[in-house]
């Protein structure tokens, strides 16, 4: 929301037109690079029953699962980035079997170079040599595995249960660590409450590196945090597919790192309780291209005395760049000032699905000058980029989807559902393509605080009362529909400038629940749109490649409609029923100075040319 524009102050029972140069319908599939409109529970269902209203996106939910995954997975070449990360690529020639039992630790094996000391069933590992695996196996309520390594190294867990009293229960000093976890076993590391630390050496979490984290194998690992993090890396963490890790800690964050987190598949299972933690935390890139993510965070605020502000806790957060491929990524934040998903830098999504939710409210009681915390689905400081994939967000209290920059859609879906603002740019938006959905309880639909533009796609924006919109560029800059269908309803309609397709902005009522419908002069309807919540008095603003100059057309509502493809209840091909007709417009081909005069005379002021009121409105 920035102002009550023009339109929305002169509202009245009218229907006003831009103007366009293509007369021609690009099919769906042509605005999106080839995809055909999505469908299913994750975008909207079936437009005949009523799911199509906003049943799923305000009402899904983010849980924890952790059902395995059957996933194929080939050796990349070794031109890959992460090719050293398969253990694959490493060849043990001894491998050295350690046995947990109650209070005691059984070493068997030898390796020149590579010497183990043990205390009750604490192990230290001192190794020079290359080339050598560890196997942990047993269990134990007061022991830990440490290792020294001047070589990355090899580590199968192989049905252990390591529970360290006084930090980490498995502390990697060295290299590139391959952890994996073998097929048919179930692993858990514990940590401590208290840390007995040692000079000059780092101990952050359950299960630290101070090298690369490779994870591999169809075991399942559990890793309780009650002193620190869950599973550290300060390098970077590589999760392979058909790994099961499930990560909570309640002293931080879950799985963390300083170079980046990277996931190519398997099921990850986040959950943190503690004020201000991150499910997923680096300082490095977050790359997911395929597996089932899942990062559940319930904590609240945290003062930084350092950096004077308050904190407050994600899903996943990286202080650079975020990019999905692939694979699901389900994120909820329940706590004070939580967010589903933050990213600093840019983020990137390209294909895989995103189920994001940010159930808390607002940091509101604020000290030491800082600006509170906002409770949103999906944060992101710097451009984001929609390419493909689907996306789902909903926030109580904050935007859903906001970016701080420039927002790109070129294809794919978003829809969002929030108390403020659905989806929100901070500078310019561009909408190429895609099918985006926007749905606000208490603000615009669509915002951006810079121009926006709509070359192609669908998009549905439901802002709510005046003045709010359903579609809104800041003040001073432009909306320009050049393409797509747009469908935006709300208590004010943003005027349209110097835009190649036909816009509509019309007064409108209509109860929840009902079909807007656009007929032509053959009587063919154009498309339909069922109205997710009553609105009286509203804007109503409608623009599609259908609509061809000097042709009438009529819009109605009606009280039952089926089609073929359905997305948040639009659908195309309708068939209605129970049909009220609101009235008439016909097409212009003026393109400058005032509103051509009708039937109830045109409306003032230099808007791109169109028509007046239809008679009977």
């Amino acid at each position: 929301m920035k102002k009550l524009s023009f339109l929305s102050m002169m509202m009245a029972a009218g229907i006003l037109f831009s103007c366009s140069t293509d007369d021609g319908w690009e099919e769906y599939g042509d605005v999106n690079n080839g995809q055909t409109m999505p469908g299913g529970a994750v975008t909207g269902g079936d437009a005949t029953t009523g799911s199509a209203l906003t049943g799923t996106l305000a009402t899904f939910d983010v849980v924890i699962n952790t059902e395995s995954l059957d996933e194929t997975e080939t050796l990349p070449s070794s031109s890959d980035t992460y090719y050293e990360d398969y253990v694959e690529t490493f060849t043990p020639t001894a491998t050295l079997q350690i046995a947990f039992n109650g209070n005691s630790a059984t070493v068997v094996g030898e390796v020149d170079g590579v010497t183990v000391s043990t205390q009750g069933a604490h192990v230290t590992v001192n190794s020079t040599v290359k080339n050598v695996a560890y196997e942990l196996s047993g269990s134990t309520t007061d022991g830990s595995f440490k290792i020294y390594s001047e070589k990355k190294f090899e580590l199968i867990l192989n049905g252990v249960t390591l529970t360290n009293p006084a930090g980490a229960a498995i502390n990697n000093q060295g290299k590139r660590c391959y952890v994996v976890v073998n097929d048919g076993t179930e692993n858990t590391l514990t940590d401590g409450s208290t840390y007995t630390m040692v000079d000059g050496e780092d101990q952050k979490g359950t299960l630290f590196s101070e090298g690369k984290l490779a994870f591999s194998g169809k075991g399942k690992l559990q890793v309780y945090a009650v002193g620190k993090n869950g599973i550290v890396s300060d390098d970077y963490v590589f999760i392979r597919p058909n790994t099961n890790i499930y990560v909570k800690s309640t002293a931080s964050n879950g799985i963390k790192s300083n170079d980046g987190v990277i996931i190519r598949g398997g099921v990850v299972n986040v959950e943190v309780t503690a004020d201000a933690a991150k499910g997923i935390k680096t300082d490095g890139i977050v790359q997911i291209e395929g597996g089932r993510v899942t990062a559940i965070t319930s904590g609240g605020t945290e003062y930084d005395s350092e950096d004077m502000e308050y904190k407050g806790c994600s899903g996943i957060n990286t202080d650079s760049v975020m990019v999905v491929t692939g694979g699901e990524i389900h994120v909820k934040s329940t706590g004070l000032g939580g967010k589903g998903i933050k990213v600093d830098q840019t983020m990137t999504v390209s294909g895989g699905v995103i189920n994001a939710i940010a159930a808390g409210n607002n940091l509101v009681d604020r000290t030491g000058g800082d600006s509170g915390v906002s409770a949103k689905a999906i944060k992101v400081d710097g451009d984001l980029l929609v390419e493909g994939g689907q996306i789902m967000a909903r926030a109580a209290a904050h935007e859903a989807i906001e970016t701080k920059s420039t927002l790109s859609v070129n294809a794919g879906s978003m829809a969002a559902y929030s108390s403020d603002d659905a989806i929100n740019s901070a500078n310019d938006m561009v909408i190429n393509g895609g099918y985006l959905f926007c749905y606000s309880t208490g603000n615009d639909g669509l915002d951006a605080n810079g121009n926006l533009t709509i070359n192609g796609g669908l998009v549905i924006a439901c802002g709510t009362t005046s003045p709010e919109e359903g579609i809104d560029a800041a003040e001073g800059k432009t909306l320009s529909i050049n393409g797509g269908t747009v469908i935006g309803i709300g208590g004010g309609a943003e005027a349209v400038s110097g835009s190649q397709q036909k816009t509509v902005i019309s007064g409108v009522s209509v109860s929840s629940g009902a079909f807007l419908t656009v007929k032509d002069s053959s009587g063919n309807n154009l498309f339909a749109f069922k109205v997710p919540r009553a609105y009286s008095g509203a804007t109503l603003q409608m623009s599609s490649p259908k609509f061809s100059s000097g042709s009438t057309y009529t819009l109605s509502t009606a009280t039952s409609a089926t089609g073929n493809d359905a997305f948040y209840g639009f659908i195309t091909n309708a068939t209605v029923s129970g049909e009220t007709a609101l009235g008439t417009f016909t097409t212009s081909t003026t393109t400058s100075g005032g509103m051509m005069g009708g039937a109830g005379g045109g409306f003032p002021g230099g808007m791109g040319g169109g028509v007046g009121r239809p008679g009977g409105w």
